[in-house]
């Protein structure tokens, strides 16, 4: 993949590649979320307990009830994820990886689905600043007025044992990073075609007595 299909919205303020935080990064407190919301009440909390459900449901609803009584393997399940998975985010809340994902946690604070597998989002890597991407809520898509966050990242290095297709890690100048997963193989592509230019474009430096120009790469190597 040479990456060129990545780049079709030049014109434009860059394609919107949907996908979410990966749902193996801790959760933030509800305090740190944009608009502090308010803290869930006691009888909401008692109410979602597993065995609650299951008891209020089992008359009306059996598929739900059913569901609530799975509630505990899939808490255990997404423990044996985050082991495989390895931590998902790294830096702290206050790191720039950390507002990236407290702005996702803040585009959909109010739903439950958001806090069981990662709040969601879109994408853009600017065609003229490929290490700069814009992070919008999946909502309204084209309206240019709607919530955004930016950042300058580009590609992590995902260790060997714990790539996944759909895996995209994005790491931060202040040593951050976090991971996403994209909805589909080919949107993880096309996102790491995009940012894969700010790792790989080198730096010119004038040498000799001509000023003739060296490329040197990342490990400092000149050519």
């Amino acid at each position: 993949m040479d990456g060129s299909d990545g780049a079709d919205g030049a014109d434009g303020p860059g394609e919107e590649i949907p996908g979410r935080l990966s749902r193996y990064a801790h959760q933030p407190g509800r305090a740190l979320l944009p608009g502090s919301p308010a803290p869930e009440r006691l009888q909401h909390r008692i109410g979602r307990f597993f065995l609650v459900r299951f008891l209020t449901a089992l008359p009306d609803d059996l598929a739900d009830a059913v569901a609530a009584l799975l509630d505990p393997f899939e808490r255990v399940a997404r423990l044996v994820g985050r082991l495989l998975h390895g931590p998902a985010l790294r830096g702290g809340w206050r790191s720039e990886a950390g507002r990236v994902a407290l702005a996702l946690y803040g585009f959909h604070w109010t739903h439950w689905h958001a806090e069981t597998h990662g709040p969601r989002g879109t994408f853009a890597v600017e065609p003229g600043s490929p290490g700069k991407i814009t992070v919008r809520p999946p909502w309204r898509r084209g309206d240019p007025a709607r919530e955004l966050h930016t950042a300058v990242c580009s590609l992590r290095r995902v260790p060997r044992l714990r790539r996944r297709p759909y895996r995209v890690d994005l790491t931060f100048d202040d040593g951050s990073w976090l991971a996403l997963r994209m909805d589909t193989r080919a949107d993880a592509d096309r996102l790491r075609a995009q940012l894969v230019h700010r790792v790989q474009r080198p730096r010119i430096f004038g040498c000799g007595p001509v000023g003739a120009a060296h490329k040197v790469d990342e490990r400092g190597t000149t050519q």
